[in-house]
């Protein structure tokens, strides 16, 4: 074992902690919740970041009952909490900026690590943080059950002729996830016109592409398209 509290100790809490915090968010992404694999890792990150920071930076600083580095985490932590809730954005029925908030929360705690003059840790630090955003990213298309891709479609259609069926019934074809459902009657424009837009997290968005051709068949569908939501 390495000696505890050393550098090489210290890195490997971290890396522990951001390891730990994205298995939860395994769990979560299944279950097509928005904080997902990155925004947990991210948050037991800057958690660890934070606690190290307190415990072992400052070292030149004698403590005593009015001398805690401890309190300066716990402040960093609490404040930059109201920076990331503002990053927090809900549309419609889906929310975005999760990860954006849990980013900007561990980069106060990689800024309050290097302040703390703990450099190690903070060059192991960003290693994790960068590590948790970008892999996640290219395993959750691979891994059974989540990930995917994000696809938004289109349809503008007349009302009354069943066109949603065959949209759901492609998604789940296509072993479809509905991240959010907007339906817009137009009458003022045109009466009877309805858009209808999903945005889903599909694993085989080959099967959609079908769709297109399908819908557009139909008489009543003005336009149908099939878009890459990411983008």
């Amino acid at each position: 074992m390495f000696p505890l509290g050393s550098e090489v100790d210290l890195g490997l809490r971290i890396l522990l902690a951001a390891v730990l915090g994205a298995a939860v968010g395994l769990e979560r992404e299944v279950h097509g919740q928005a904080a997902g694999m990155r925004t947990h890792g991210l948050v037991a990150c800057g958690a660890a970041l934070f606690t190290i920071g307190g415990a072992y930076g400052f070292s030149e600083l004698p403590r005593s009952a009015n001398v805690d580095p401890m309190r300066v985490a716990a402040q960093i932590a609490s404040g930059i909490g109201f920076v990331g809730a503002g990053a927090i954005l809900r549309d419609g029925a889906s929310v975005r900026g999760l990860t954006t908030a849990a980013s900007l929360w561990a980069s106060a705690a990689l800024g309050m690590i290097a302040g703390a003059g703990v450099w190690a840790v903070a060059l192991g630090g960003i290693l994790v943080v960068i590590g948790t955003l970008v892999v996640p990213r290219h395993l959750t298309p691979v891994l059974p059950g989540i990930g995917g891709h994000l696809r938004l479609i289109r349809v503008d259609y007349q009302r009354g002729h069943g066109t949603l069926g065959p949209v759901m019934a492609s998604l789940r074809d296509a072993g479809g996830r509905i991240a959010d459902l907007d339906i817009d009657d137009r009458d003022s424009e045109q009466p009877g016109r309805r858009r209808v837009e999903v945005t889903a997290r599909v694993r085989r968005p080959d099967e959609l592409e079908r769709l297109v051709g399908v819908l557009e068949v139909r008489p009543e569908v003005h336009r149908a398209t099939i878009t890459d939501a990411n983008g």
